[in-house]
């Protein structure tokens, strides 16, 4: 009689209460994917800007430095590198957002043409870094705050702001475009630089009475001009 190999048995081996488990390929999907994390120059950042809320810098230098590091969820600050790594850090959080808390269709979603929303894009920034900076908590309230509120008040804004443009592979252009041309015209510029200048005048005359208002200083409409220029 031959005796059976090995490999046989154990294929065919049941122990009460214990089944063979099922080969990798058929185990099912993770219930939760965790969190998104950001790059290491994000992480470098933001654990920097942690750790001064903690102990903030006592020298002039050092507050200076603070001050001029880029806030990830302040997306206008960043540049290079940082800015690099926000982009695909917040393109995995809007996918794990609408994969792990979204369920019904009819609740708005994050279009996948989020990029070429810049309101999307700040606010999606605020969620992510809030989200990743709940990490570093001992309890879950920081996490539950950010369930509650943050989270859900995103949504809100998103389905109010977005309505029901921008359906799967159909961006909608910015029906608010015309508006905002209009308003940074160089006329409609000038128009308020005129109105700002007359209630400075206004002001003045008011503070040092009729015969002492003072002269505009040298170089204000070329200060106005840079800052418009910069925008």
């Amino acid at each position: 009689m031959t005796s059976p190999h090995p490999s046989q048995l154990a294929s065919s081996r049941i122990t009460i209460g214990h089944q063979t488990p099922p080969p990798p390929a058929m185990l099912p999907e993770l219930m939760v994917k965790p969190f998104p994390e950001p790059g290491p120059t994000i992480r470098t950042a933001m654990e920097h800007l942690q750790q001064a809320t903690v102990e903030p810098p006592a020298d002039e230098e050092a507050l200076r430095e603070l001050a001029e590091m880029p806030r990830p969820w302040d997306p206008g600050t960043c540049t290079g590198r940082t800015r690099t790594e926000l982009w695909s850090w917040l393109d995995l959080v809007a996918m794990w957002v609408n994969e792990q808390h979204l369920w019904n269709v009819t609740r708005t979603g994050i279009p996948e043409c989020w990029p070429q929303h810049p309101h999307l894009v700040n606010d999606l920034a605020v969620v992510a870094c809030g989200r990743y900076y709940t990490s570093f908590a001992v309890t879950p309230a920081a996490l539950e705050d950010w369930h509650r509120y943050t989270l859900p008040g995103f949504l809100e804004r998103l389905r109010d702001r977005l309505g029901e443009g921008c359906q799967p592979s159909k961006h909608q252009p910015r029906p608010r475009h015309e508006r905002d041309e209009a308003q940074a015209s160089t006329t409609a510029r000038r128009a308020r630089r005129d109105r700002f200048r007359a209630d400075l005048e206004k002001a003045g005359a008011r503070t040092t009475g009729p015969s002492k208002t003072p002269a505009r200083p040298a170089g204000d409409d070329h200060d106005s001009d840079d800052l418009h220029e910069r925008w």
